[in-house]
């Protein structure tokens, strides 16, 4: 049975429309959540694969773990930084567990002592079936490693974590607030019922002050007929994790831009889409539980709500640059040169983590900062001399 609206029958669907009954509208905030996040029938709660070629979209780690084990150069220069004799990796949304587990193995292959010191991985999943393959990924491949599983920052103790905090892919997928600018003012989008009972999406009354401030602060959707989003959610989110984190690194990687570039012509309709198949669609509204939803960063904010959080900005770079900096172009050159053709494929599939333009190289950003410890992370230096030493 399908909708009006194109979208399977489902028990999610039947949720979204109990409540737009109810109250006329819903906001879009509350229906990515729903969509995303409610507790059976979310995208990200149900069972199935999200990411890699048999999934909705491929993450840095699904391309290769060299990613991982690249950003294992990160981690063991701040380990050292931090002159701990123990030491936590903390990761945020860890997807199907293929960054914490490449990281790992990273600091065995380039940083014994590091990773002796490391004594447990800390993930911080929501997803109960993920945070279940995930714990799972990285028992089979690290045994003796202790792993901590928390569906929420709230449930982890003051000032439990000392080390590497790390989120790949992360803030593009929490709930935004979507706006429209008209003639007369600003509106946010909420979702309604059309006349054939299908969802569209139609400009109405502010839902939430902190985000349309977020909107006009900084400078967005400027012009009428414009839109788009902001995310408030990212403040308490940082200052939650600061309140965790006793001293250590932050890395964040994914897409966005400065709010100056999000305020200018070429998004001049916001940036939310929907991922399925590995196909990027603008049709919202779809199949609610069975594509991704995500919204550029707004790395002006993200950067501002840090800094209000205590934590201190150590740059922010392209990810090609960053892995070069670190030293995966060694990586890849070694790996290409070897007889064996899984070493082969493995160089061949990491230089899409560093090429420019369409690829990831350029396409997602490290955005990186410190709480507790002083020093410049070697990611974010020049590219001059970034062999491993």
């Amino acid at each position: 049975m399908t909708r009006p609206n194109g979208g399977s029958a489902s028990p999610l669907l039947d949720e979204i429309e109990r409540r737009i009954a109810s109250s006329g509208r819903i906001t879009f905030c509350e229906f990515m959540e729903l969509a995303l996040y409610h507790p059976e029938h979310g995208y990200y709660r149900r069972k199935g694969v999200k990411t890699g070629l048999e999934g909705d979209f491929s993450t840095s780690s699904d391309v290769s773990p060299l990613f991982g084990e690249t950003i294992a150069v990160q981690a063991a220069e701040l380990h050292e930084l931090l002159a701990s004799d123990s030491w936590q990796i903390l990761e945020l949304g860890g997807g199907r567990g293929l960054l914490a587990a490449d990281l790992v193995r990273g600091l065995e292959r380039h940083a014994g002592p590091a990773r002796e010191a490391l004594d447990r991985v800390v993930l911080v999943e929501s997803s109960v079936e993920l945070a279940r393959e995930q714990a799972a990924r990285l028992s089979r491949e690290h045994p003796s490693l202790e792993i901590r599983v928390a569906g929420r920052l709230e449930e982890l103790e003051d000032r439990s974590v000392r080390g590497l905090v790390v989120a790949n892919e992360f803030f593009d997928a929490l709930p935004v607030h979507a706006f429209e600018r008209t003639p007369e003012r600003l509106t946010e989008l909420w979702v309604e019922l059309d006349e054939r009972g299908g969802f569209r999406l139609a400009p109405e009354q502010i839902s939430s002050d902190a985000a349309a401030r977020l909107a006009e602060r900084y400078r967005l959707c400027p012009e009428p007929g414009d839109r788009c989003e902001t995310c408030p959610a990212i403040e308490p989110l940082l200052v939650e994790l600061g309140r965790v984190v006793d001293a250590g690194a932050a890395i964040f990687v994914d897409y966005g831009h400065d709010a100056g570039t999000l305020g200018d012509r070429a998004h001049a309709d916001g940036t939310l889409v929907a991922y399925s198949n590995h196909r990027v669609s603008e049709d919202l509204l779809s199949e609610p539980g069975e594509r991704d939803l995500t919204a550029h960063v707004n790395w002006s904010h993200l950067e501002d709500a840090a800094a209000v959080a205590g934590w201190a900005p150590a740059g922010r770079v392209a990810q090609g640059r960053f892995l070069l900096a670190l030293g995966i172009a060694e990586e890849i050159a070694a790996a290409a040169s070897a007889s064996d053709p899984a070493l082969i494929a493995r160089a061949l599939s990491a230089k899409a983590l560093v090429m420019p333009g369409a690829g990831a190289g350029g396409r997602f950003e490290v955005a990186a900062f410190l709480r507790g410890v002083a020093g410049e992370l070697r990611g974010m230096g020049p590219l001059t001399g970034f062999g491993r030493t």
